[in-house]
């Protein structure tokens, strides 16, 4: 019965999982300085590594709706609500960024001090630097419904911002860790979720019906 239960639950999140409008990524990277940010933190060093899942949605208004969450180095993100720009032009790469995020952030622990988070910030750079002629949407970075073009993919990195404030002190400093994105995978299709979760229900059914001859 308990197997039922839990197939029945794969599956209810799987088709909530399906009616997202949105593309979701991996990012891996490791973390890459500044090393007075990363003495601040106790949980995060530099050469740590860092998985982060990105959602992506359909581009309205000229931003894209994100949102991301995963791990750098013992420090856990928690779900972040923000908004991502595509830029192309001036001759630089073409590059996704993010804005402030629109939900609370969870601060890391702190080494001997008590850490204020401000922000965290994303940034993908492609391949492209056409100047002011456009790239047709078939070879941007970022197209329009939010897919990432992998093949375009050069670089990237987060910005964490956050003021740290040593025990028995009134005084805080400013700083700032960097991290660079190294790979970008793909999270499967809803749809090849939800076969994957049928699948795997009716292999426990059948195991259970089997368990009961």
């Amino acid at each position: 019965m308990k197997r039922i239960i839990f197939c029945s639950l794969l599956l209810a999140l799987t088709c909530d999982v399906s009616a997202k409008p949105f593309y979701s990524y991996d990012l891996y990277g490791t973390v890459t300085g500044d090393a007075a940010a990363a003495d601040s933190l106790a949980d995060v060093d530099i050469g740590d590594e860092f998985l982060i899942r990105l959602d992506i949605g359909k581009q309205d208004s000229g931003e894209h709706s994100i949102s991301f969450q995963g791990v750098i180095g013992g420090w856990t993100i928690f779900e972040q609500e923000t908004n991502g720009f595509y830029h192309w032009g001036d001759w630089s790469p073409e590059r996704l960024y993010t804005t402030g995020s629109l939900s609370p952030l969870a601060p890391p622990e702190g080494s001997g001090s008590t850490v204020h988070p401000n922000d965290i910030y994303l940034t993908l750079l492609g391949m492209e630097q056409t100047g002011t002629v456009p790239i047709p949407e078939e070879n941007r970075l970022v197209r329009d419904t939010g897919e990432i073009n992998l093949d375009q993919f050069h670089s990237g990195g987060f910005q964490f911002w956050f003021f740290n404030q040593m025990d028995g002190s009134s005084q805080s400093s400013e700083h700032d860790l960097f991290g660079r994105i190294t790979r970008i995978m793909k999270v499967p299709e809803p749809g090849t979720l939800v076969l994957s979760v049928l699948g795997l229900a009716f292999l426990l059914i059948k195991r259970h019906k089997c368990h009961l001859r």
